[in-house]
């Protein structure tokens, strides 16, 4: 055989060992992804305490606890998005701070673009930064933007919403319903507490 032929088989071998490699690789990889775990859904536990680690870009604390929480998952690069913030903000207005929460979670990579549009439209409810997907990716399988849960003051999601909402009075009196099967629910309430 001539020396280009050989060095021609050599390539191949050499491709065809590396596709190999990779093939393998991958297929070990997506063995390492719980293809089958579920994420969570209504009626299931939101993780509140992975929300608490995450980097708050408000600032301020905020305290979660026996509130009905608006979740939102947003990012900068999200139109629909950055549409819905504005609705979000006139929401958390409206709503009793006593009792219920909005609360934003952006997966920005860089928190300093997240915080710059949240200087630019006034946005003032607390917002968080998950620019590593932990939360959103990992936990909750959020794979479209925005998302947003409704949690209820026990921790339990009511609602997974994947599309952009008009925040007005139906869902203000949604926030309402929960708050109040939250409160019938509640040890102390009512003849059975």
């Amino acid at each position: 055989m001539n020396t280009f032929a050989t060095k021609l088989q050599s390539q191949a071998s050499g491709q065809l060992a590396k596709w190999l490699c990779i093939s393998l690789l991958m297929q070990g990889l997506a063995g390492c992804k719980d293809a089958d775990k579920p994420f969570p859904a209504a009626g299931e536990t939101f993780p509140l305490s992975a929300l608490a680690q995450t980097n708050n870009i408000s600032g301020s604390e905020i305290d979660f606890r026996g509130k009905t929480l608006l979740v939102n998952f947003w990012a900068t690069w999200c139109v629909p998005c950055r549409n819905e913030m504005p609705n979000l903000q006139k929401l958390s207005d409206a709503l009793d701070p006593e009792r219920f929460a909005v609360i934003g979670v952006s997966v920005d990579e860089d928190a300093n673009l997240a915080r710059e549009f949240i200087l630019q439209y006034k946005i003032r409810f607390h917002n968080f930064q998950d620019n590593e997907f932990q939360l959103a990716s990992d936990l909750l399988g959020i794979e479209t933007y925005p998302q947003t849960f409704i949690v209820s003051p026990r921790g339990i999601i009511t609602r997974r919403i994947s599309k952009i909402i008009s925040w007005d009075q139906n869902i203000m009196d949604l926030f309402s319903e929960i708050d109040d099967n939250a409160a019938k629910t509640a040890p102390g309430y009512g003849i059975n507490g």
